[in-house]
C-alpha cells in the first residue's frame, strides 16, 4: 500500500495540491476560531447532526482531492508520451532509422538551406557514394551482416565529414555528402579519394572480413546554379560514369555532360514507351558446326528499332535498360518475340538468349520463362539461356537455384564468356551446365601464345566434362581452322554471319549450312 501512494505522490506538484488547502484552511480556522463556534452551533442544533454531516463532507472532499491529484498525475504522464513520440516522430522523419544518418529528405532540405544562405565565392560540392560488390555480402553474411556493413561505413562516413558537412543515406547502399568550400579549392577532390580509401577498408563480421568499394559522383557548383533535385540528379549521373569506368573510382560532373544526361534521360522515356510499342526486336546470328559448316541454332541479340533514331545497338540501351528497372520487361518482350519466330525453324535448332545480371535477382525467373513458352508454343528443350561468368561468381547461391530450376523444366544452359572470370570446377560440376562459350578477346587474337593456350586449355577442360564448346568472335578461316582443330565444335561470328533479321535468319535456318572452310595446312602447323 505503502509503495503505491509513493508511486502516486511522486511530484512536488501533487503535495501542493493537498497540503495548500489543508494549510488554508487550517489558519482560517485558527483566525477566526472557526472550530469554537461549530461546536456551539452544533451543541444548540444537535438534532441537526452536523458533526457527522462535516465528517463525511471532510472525508468526500479527501476522496476528491486524491482523485484529482492521480487524473493531473495521468494528463502529465501522456502529455510526456505525446511529446516523446512528437520527437521521435520527428527523428524519423529527418534520420535514416538504421545508419542514424540523415535521409533523403533532410538533405534535400539542407541543400536549400545552404543554397539561400552561402557566400558568392563558395561552391557546394554534392558527393553520391553507392557501394560496390555489396549483394555478395548480403548473400554471403545475411541481411544482419550487410546491415552491419551499413553502419560500419556511416560510421566512417561521419568520422570523415565530421561537422564540416552533412551526411546522409539516400536508400539501399547509397550514401551522400555535402560540403562547402572555397570556388576552385582542390579539397573537394582530396575528399572524394579520402571515401573511397575509408569506404575500401575491410569490414569485421561475425562470419569474417567483408570488402566493398564505392563508386563516387561529384557535383561542384554554385549554390543558386539548381534546386536541390537536380543537383542531386547530375552527382548520380557522375555516379553512374564512374561506375562504367571500372568502379572503386570517382567522376567529376562536367558541363559537357549535360547533353549527354539530357540524351539519356529522353532515352529511358523513350524506351518505357518502345517497350510497350513493340520496338525492340530480336536480331539472330547463327551457330555453325565448325566442321561441317552445318547450322545448328541461332543466337538471338536485342535490337532497338528507335522511331526518329533508327536501329539501336545494345550496348547503348541495355545499361540504360538495368539501371531503370525495365529490363525485365525488355528481356521478356524480346524472349516472347524471339520465340514466336524460331517456332517455324527446323525442329532441331536451338534458340539461346542472355541474361541479364539483375534478371538472376528474380527468384520467380524460371516460371516467367515457362510462361513465354508456354503461350508462344516453343519447345523448352531448344531454348538455350547463358549466363555470363562473372554474374555465376558474384551470387552463386541464387545462381544455382534458378538454374537448376530450369534445367528441371528441360532448358539448357551455357556458361557465356568463359575465361573471363572466376568459376571454379566445382561450380561447372555442382551446376550441370549443358555447355560453354568462349569469350571472343580469346578467339579474335590466338596468335598470341597466351590466348592460345588459354583456348587450348578450356577445350580441354570441357572435354574432360562432356560439354560441347561455342566460340564467339569467329572472324576468319584461320580462326575456324584454328578452333576445328584444336577439337572446338561450334562457333559464330563474322564469318559466318552477322546478327540478322528474323526473315533473313529463317532464309539460312532453311539452308541449313554454311560453305565450310577449306583446310588450311600451314595454320595446322603453327598452331600455338
Amino acid at each position: 500500500m505503502k509503495g503505491r501512494l509513493r508511486r502516486l505522490f511522486v511530484s512536488y506538484r501533487d503535495y501542493i495540491l493537498i497540503v495548500a488547502p489543508a494549510a488554508m484552511a487550517l489558519m482560517l480556522g485558527v483566525i477566526f476560531d472557526l472550530g469554537e463556534r461549530f461546536h456551539a452551533f452544533s451543541t444548540a442544533h444537535e438534532s441537526w447532526q452536523l458533526d457527522e454531516l462535516l465528517s463525511a463532507f471532510f472525508l468526500t472532499s479527501m476522496f476528491y482531492m486524491v482523485l484529482l491529484v492521480v487524473r493531473t498525475r495521468g494528463l502529465r504522464q501522456e502529455l510526456r508520451r505525446r511529446r516523446r513520440a512528437e520527437r521521435e516522430a520527428t527523428l524519423l522523419a529527418r534520420h535514416d532509422s538504421l545508419t542514424g544518418l540523415f535521409n533523403r529528405r533532410t538533405l534535400i532540405g539542407h541543400i536549400a538551406a545552404r543554397a539561400a544562405s552561402a557566400q558568392p565565392d563558395t561552391e557546394l560540392n554534392v558527393f553520391l557514394l553507392d557501394l560496390d560488390r555489396f549483394k555478395p555480402v548480403n548473400d554471403t553474411y545475411g541481411h544482419e551482416g550487410g546491415d552491419q556493413v551499413l553502419v560500419t561505413i556511416a560510421d566512417r562516413l561521419r568520422a570523415l565529414v565530421g561537422g564540416t558537412g552533412l551526411v546522409a543515406r539516400m536508400g539501399g547502399d547509397e550514401f551522400a555528402c555535402v560540403l562547402e568550400y572555397p570556388i576552385d579549392s582542390p579539397a573537394p577532390a582530396a575528399i572524394a579519394e579520402a571515401l573511397l580509401a575509408a569506404v575500401a577498408k575491410p569490414i569485421q563480421l561475425r562470419g569474417g572480413l567483408a570488402e566493398v568499394s564505392a563508386s563516387i559522383g561529384l557535383l561542384r557548383c554554385a549554390p543558386d546554379a539548381a534546386s536541390p533535385e537536380e543537383m542531386l540528379y547530375k552527382a548520380d549521373f557522375a555516379m553512374y560514369r564512374a561506375k562504367r569506368s571500372g568502379r572503386s573510382t570517382w567522376c567529376l560532373f562536367a558541363a559537357e555532360m549535360g547533353a549527354e544526361m539530357r540524351e539519356r534521360a529522353q532515352l529511358e522515356l523513350d524506351m518505357h514507351a518502345g517497350i510497350h510499342r513493340g520496338e525492340f526486336v530480336p536480331y539472330f546470328q547463327p551457330i555453325v558446326a565448325l566442321a561441317s559448316g552445318d547450322v545448328i541454332g541461332f543466337e538471338a541479340l536485342a535490337r532497338w528499332r528507335h522511331p526518329t533514331r533508327g536501329l539501336i545497338a545494345p550496348d547503348m540501351f541495355i545499361p540504360i535498360a538495368e539501371d531503370a528497372g525495365m529490363i525485365q520487361d525488355l528481356g521478356f518482350a524480346v524472349l516472347r518475340r524471339a520465340c514466336m519466330e524460331a517456332r517455324i525453324w527446323p525442329p532441331h535448332m536451338t534458340l539461346s538468349v542472355n541474361l541479364s545480371p539483375l534478371q538472376l535477382n528474380d527468384s520467380w525467373l524460371p516460371q516467367r520463362i515457362l510462361q513465354v513458352l508456354c503461350a508462344t508454343g516453343f519447345p523448352a528443350g531448344r531454348l538455350v539461356v547463358e549466363i555470363t561468368e562473372n554474374r555465376l561468381v558474384q551470387d552463386i547461391e541464387t545462381a544455382r537455384a534458378i538454374l537448376l530450376s530450369l534445367k528441371s523444366a528441360g532448358i539448357q544452359i551455357a556458361l557465356d564468356d568463359f575465361g573471363t572470370g572466376y568459376a571454379s570446377l566445382k561450380h561447372l560440376r555442382e551446376l550441370q551446365f549443358n555447355r560453354i562459350k568462349i569469350d571472343r578477346g580469346f578467339v579474335q587474337n590466338m596468335r598470341a601464345e597466351d590466348n592460345g593456350q588459354i583456348v587450348r586449355a578450356i577445350l580441354n577442360l570441357s572435354e574432360g566434362l562432356g560439354l560441347p564448346v561455342t566460340a564467339e568472335g569467329v572472324e576468319s578461316g584461320e580462326s575456324a581452322e584454328l578452333l576445328a582443330a584444336l577439337g572446338c565444335e561450334y562457333g559464330q561470328g563474322y564469318l559466318y554471319s552477322r546478327a540478322v533479321e528474323p526473315a533473313e535468319a529463317l532464309a539460312i535456318a532453311r539452308e541449313g549450312q554454311f560453305e565450310r572452310q577449306a583446310a588450311l595446312p600451314a595454320v595446322r602447323q603453327a598452331l600455338p
